[in-house]
């Protein structure tokens, strides 16, 4: 397995070795020069720094380190290639989630014990006022036999959702995207009063956005309604089959390959009126999206200034009125892509070889 990196770098949080901005994916690297032990799971992406959660539960990061953030000892403020996260910082379990916020990060563990790091200023540690350090364990408050099967954050707050469709929350508040009341939540509260049971969430900046199951639509968008993101909503989601959100949008993919979103578009963000379509998976990043078409081939649209969105931007940094395209042809020959993921300006590519490849 191979993976690739470009946009924002001025941390090393694209783990390329260095700290420049790249408009073309460049290979990231482990610290201690080996190749990946095991397949992708998920990538997020907080303000400087970039978690890697492989299928093994093997936790990497690079990026800013300060805050404990990154959950590695460290002699710097910053690491430029990935490196694993010590499993000792989580009681030696394995993590099934993970989730970035600006200046801190969230795990789950197989045996669903959270553990937070980081900067937590507006609640986000989900264990009182400004406590920073490097891993905090939040006090277990699943539900009897119950265990957590999704976890999501944006820049100041995470929404957590129990096998039972209970959603609790913790973090930067005030605009109602915890519920009520609109405060910030300095510990994990349970979100009330919705009328289904929530299987999957996403959060941005302002709003959390909750669906049910695929087959019945329903959902809800908590927080403010900037950028209509709630007024300009469907009035259900039937058909969902994933879900992803920017600061300020939403992205919903059908199993189709079509996707619906609404919300901010000052910079491309929601993609043009004619959009790619056969989409396998769609990722959204801070200002930006990125699809990959069940063809291999990448898409990328809206805010791309730090080079996330690939070479080809308007004179303002934005891909807006089309997409760029990157051919899987690019990540080699006898190699396909199979993941993708973004944060904060930034774009990740994961490729596997393929059978194809001559003996």
């Amino acid at each position: 397995m191979k993976l690739y990196g470009f946009g924002s770098n001025g941390s090393g949080q694209l783990g390329i070795g260095d700290t420049e901005d790249t408009t073309l994916p460049q290979l990231c690297h482990l610290d201690n020069g080996q190749e990946w032990p095991s397949s992708i799971k998920m990538i997020k992406g907080g303000g400087n720094h970039t978690l890697v959660l492989l299928e093994s539960g093997q936790l990497y990061v690079s990026g800013c380190t300060r805050n404990g953030r990154a959950a590695i000892d460290s002699s710097t403020d910053s690491v430029t290639k990935f490196s694993e996260v010590p499993s000792s910082a989580f009681g030696g379990s394995k993590i099934k989630l993970c989730s970035a916020l600006w200046e801190a990060s969230v795990v789950v563990t197989d045996d669903n014990e959270i553990y937070t790091f980081g900067a937590g200023p507006k609640g986000e540690l989900g264990i009182g006022n400004g406590v920073k350090g490097n891993s905090h364990k939040l006090e277990r408050f699943c539900p009897t036999g119950e265990h957590i099967v999704d976890l999501t954050s944006s820049m100041s707050h995470t929404v957590i959702i129990f096998s039972n469709g209970d959603v609790y929350g913790w973090g930067k508040g005030q605009k109602g995207q915890l519920g009520a009341p609109a405060e910030i939540v300095w510990q994990p509260r349970k979100i009330q009063n919705l009328n289904f049971q929530a299987v999957r969430a996403v959060c941005g900046t302002e709003f959390s956005y909750l669906v049910g199951a695929p087959e019945y639509g329903q959902h809800a968008i908590l927080g403010s309604d900037k950028w209509k993101i709630r007024s300009h909503a469907p009035s259900s989601n039937i058909g969902w089959n994933q879900i992803t959100a920017s600061w300020g949008s939403v992205f919903s993919l059908n199993k189709s390959g079509d996707f619906h979103a609404w919300g901010r578009n000052d910079r491309g963000q929601l993609g043009p009126a004619k959009r790619p379509v056969g989409l396998a998976r769609i990722v959204a990043g801070s200002e930006h999206a990125v699809a990959l078409t069940e063809h291999g081939t990448i898409t990328v649209w809206g805010w791309g200034e730090h080079g996330n969105c690939g070479p080809g931007i308007d004179s303002q940094g934005f891909v807006k009125g089309w997409w760029n395209e990157m051919n899987p042809c690019r990540f080699g020959k006898f190699h396909k892509v199979v993941g993708i993921g973004a944060g904060c300006a930034t774009t990740f590519v994961w490729t596997e070889e393929t059978n194809n490849k001559p003996d």
